[in-house]
C-alpha cells in the first residue's frame, strides 16, 4: 500500500509497525505520533521490547513520497548509515509503502540481531 499524507496512510504505517511486531510475538508500542501541517510529513515512534525505540517517517520531496527509518541512540535519532556500515544501509529502502516499511523493519531486526 503507497502511504502519503492522508490520516488512513498514517493509520496504515501505525498498524503495519505494530502488526509486524505482533506477528513475531514481540511487542511494540506506538506511543508518539505527528505531523508537519506545512509539508505534510509525519512520523511514529515506538518502543520494541522495552528496549529499543525507532522513529518510522513519512514526508515528501518535490511531491514524492519518501520513508525513512531512524534508530533513537541517547536523546537523538540516527539513520542507517550512522548506526550501521554504509552498505548495509543502502539495504534499507526510501519507498513510501507498507512493503517498505516491512522490509526496513526486517533489516532492523537484522542489526540488532548481529554481534
Amino acid at each position: 500500500m503507497l502511504l502519503r499524507g492522508d490520516l488512513g496512510s498514517k493509520n496504515a504505517l501505525d498498524f503495519c509497525i505494530s502488526d509486524y511486531y505482533k506477528k513475531k510475538n514481540r511487542q511494540a508500542h506506538c506511543f508518539l505520533t505527528g505531523e508537519d501541517p506545512v509539508g505534510g510529513s509525519y512520523f511514529v515512534c515506538c518502543i520494541v521490547d522495552r528496549r529499543h525505540v525507532l522513529k518510522y517517517e513519512i514526508g515528501s520531496d518535490r511531491e514524492i513520497w519518501i520513508g525513512s527509518i531512524s534508530l533513537a541512540i541517547g536523546p537523538h535519532y540516527f539513520g542507517p548509515s550512522d548506526f550501521w556500515s554504509y552498505s548495509d544501509s543502502e539495504r534499507f529502502s526510501m519507498d513510501a509503502t507498507t512493503e517498505a516499511v516491512v522490509k526496513n523493519l526486517m533489516l532492523l531486526d537484522e542489526f540488532w540481531a548481529s554481534p
